[in-house]
């Protein structure tokens, strides 16, 4: 009985050690989870440069996020952003479904980019959505391949994505491409209708609103189009508008 008592509160240390260690390195396991999970969703290479979360409040800031070119493309990548600062409630952390009270994107640089007919966002937003169709709603309790269960979810309660720069790379646009800005993108309550989303179907929701962002800018923008020529601005609007 004595060697099963100690043997009982080894395991109740480690556990309660491991639990102390999850609670206070959130900023390790959050960058382990975007730089192992991101990639296989966004099929592209996904890198940052590191992450701060405080486990007392959740407030916290991403650092250095990249998101690649899919293959084809000339940019270095397809996505930069500065600082993503956020707030999460710490309770539900180890809930069904994660609250995130707030996401905002500061000072990104977009690279669109047109080749044979599409562009990388497109290419990148059908990379999301074959994920979300081939995930089917399952996946494991840690989003891991291999096995099936309740799909982690989350619900978010605003996204911005503010102080974007635009450069849209073209052959046929005069000097090769334009740089403009868009304006802000102001998301709420993602998920809180139908009892969470997966970070998958989030994905797709920004870069849709995305999408919509840069095209709108070109259509109502005649500066822009005088600028790219006629023949260079409707072939960037290829992939834009469906």
């Amino acid at each position: 009985m004595k060697k099963l008592v100690i043997v009982l509160a080894v395991l109740v240390g480690i556990i309660a050690g491991g639990l102390f260690w999850v609670y206070t390195s959130l900023d390790f396991v959050v960058k382990s989870a975007i730089e192992r999970y991101a990639p296989a969703v966004a099929g592209v290479p996904v890198k940052l440069e590191g992450v701060r979360i405080s486990a007392t409040d959740g407030r916290g800031t991403v650092k250095g996020f990249e998101v690649g070119n899919p293959p084809g493309y000339r940019a270095p990548y397809a996505v930069r952003v500065g600082e993503i600062s956020l707030g999460v409630q710490v309770s539900s952390l180890t809930q069904d479904i994660i609250v995130i009270d707030e996401i905002v994107v500061q000072s990104q640089q977009v690279n669109y980019e047109v080749a044979g007919g599409t562009n990388n966002l497109e290419a990148i937003q059908k990379n999301i959505e074959a994920y979300v169709k081939s995930a089917g709603g399952e996946s494991t309790a840690q989003d891991t391949p291999g096995r099936k269960g309740p799909a982690r979810k989350f619900i978010f309660g605003h996204i911005a994505l503010r102080n974007a720069k635009v450069t849209m790379a073209n052959p046929l646009l005069k000097g090769g491409g334009i740089t403009f800005d868009i304006p802000d993108i102001e998301l709420s309550d993602l998920g809180k209708r139908t009892n969470g989303i997966t970070a998958a179907e989030a994905a797709k929701i920004v870069t849709n609103a995305l999408i919509s962002r840069i095209a709108q800018k070109v259509l109502t923008s005649i500066d822009l189009l005088r600028k790219g020529g006629k023949e260079g601005a409707i072939e960037a609007l290829k992939g834009l508008i469906r």
